[in-house]
């Protein structure tokens, strides 16, 4: 079968890891199915032909040269459109079925009008998401809103979608009610099965908590460092934060919050981190701390589960299909104080991290079973290109957990086949 899909991927010449890193897993396992023929099209503004393609690993590559950040969003997107639906037009014909990675870079809007069957995959919702921008005016908040607009006007155009959670399921099916919704989890990279199998390290021998979102407000980076804060007053941990960081993002949390009781030493940036570093801080550390302000199916907490690393995280979007609160992990509400005591509650009852850890660890590694997830990534194919049946999979259920009002706004291994 001939697929072609439309996802925000970097050219394989790139080396640093990929901002979605399942994409790529699923990508690299797809390549190795003898039953598939993949070909991935995406954009580069920085490329010197208007089209340019290359064969690597298995997998053939088109990217598009397209408008830099600003000049498209300056187009509202519509050069970017225009672009990609012009290519599509000329060329969707031979490929057996279309599979769009995410709607918030406006894939359905290129891909309208076409008679190749198509699959949607859904990532995030920015016309949701955007509700938790914080601040009145931001670059994001409007790149988000014209992305909402997008969605609004053509998921209802989209007959098949990929979710992963009750809450994206639920949207879906809001957007378009005559849709197939078919349900498939994400494969989690080697290395966090790898470090399952490896003893937990206390390095320094002084305990430490992981935050895997960077600076990123809307990734709880506030909340963490507010917690850990309460945290320190008490406690000797150690709080490590993976992921990119800016001066101004970090500035602006020490003007929101007093953080009084940090030292120097106590919260370590590690930057961006390769999967093998990721799985290794996951053996040391004692929890996650995951308080999203809105999220559908984070990767981190997959990444966290399948390792064997207790998650503390926020009741938001599509999380509570990933945890049940006391038994698979723990739900905190979106304040320092409640973050505080969910991570001191880990870290004073070790039988209920062990507890914790070795269940959510034994549903992660059926639910983000790579040869599992490859199955059914073709199972799926098959059934939107030939109207085929498919067994049904469980999505966990919608959240029996109701966080308070406190939770609001902030804007007033399987086998893995060898190559």
């Amino acid at each position: 079968m001939k697929i072609l899909w439309l996802a925000a991927y970097p050219s394989p010449r790139i080396t640093r890891e990929h901002p979605v890193p399942w994409i790529v897993t699923l990508a690299d396992l797809l390549s190795r199915y003898p039953r598939v023929q993949l070909t991935i099209l995406s954009w580069n503004p920085n490329q010197e032909q208007p089209v340019e393609e290359l064969d690597n690993q298995g997998i053939h590559f088109i990217y598009l040269r397209t408008p830099t950040f600003r000049q498209d969003l300056l187009t509202l997107y519509r050069q970017r459109i225009a672009i990609t639906a012009s290519y599509l037009r000329q060329h969707a014909h031979h490929y057996d079925l279309l599979h769009l990675h995410g709607s918030e870079l406006q894939f359905p809007a290129a891909a309208a009008g076409l008679d190749t069957p198509l699959l949607l995959s859904v990532q995030g919702l920015v016309s949701e998401c955007v509700k938790w921008v914080p601040g009145l005016v931001s670059w994001r908040k409007v790149q988000w809103l014209l992305g909402g607009y997008y969605e609004r006007k053509y998921l209802p155009l989209i007959p098949n979608f990929s979710c992963r959670t009750h809450w994206d399921a639920a949207h879906m099916a809001r957007f378009n009610p005559k849709a197939h919704i078919y349900h498939n989890w994400e494969p989690i990279r080697e290395p966090f099965f790898r470090a399952a199998e490896l003893p937990r390290t206390v390095p320094d021998g002084r305990p430490v908590l992981l935050f895997m979102g960077g600076s990123q407000v809307m990734k709880g980076y506030q909340e963490t460092l507010a917690a850990f804060d309460i945290i320190r007053q008490t406690t000797d941990l150690k709080l490590v934060i993976a992921g990119g960081h800016y001066p101004n993002e970090v500035a602006d949390a020490y003007r929101r919050y007093p953080l009084r009781h940090l030292r120097p030493g106590d919260v370590e940036y590690r930057g961006y981190q390769t999967a093998e570093q990721l799985a290794q801080l996951c053996r040391q550390a004692e929890c996650l701390i995951h308080p999203s302000y809105i999220d559908n199916s984070p990767n981190s907490v997959c990444e966290a589960q399948v390792a064997g690393l207790p998650v503390v995280a926020t009741n938001v979007g599509g999380v509570s299909s990933l945890i049940e609160d006391g038994e698979t992990g723990l739900f905190a509400e979106l304040t320092p104080e409640s973050i505080a005591a969910q991570v001191l509650r880990l870290h004073h009852s070790p039988a209920l991290r062990a507890r914790l850890a070795a269940r959510a660890q034994a549903v992660a590694h059926v639910r983000h079973n790579p040869a599992t997830v490859l199955s059914r990534t073709f199972e799926i194919y098959q059934a939107v290109r030939y109207g085929l049946e498919v067994s049904p999979l469980a999505i966990a259920p919608a959240p029996s957990f109701r966080p308070s009002s406190n939770l609001i706004r902030h804007d007033a291994v399987a086998q893995f086949p060898a190559r």
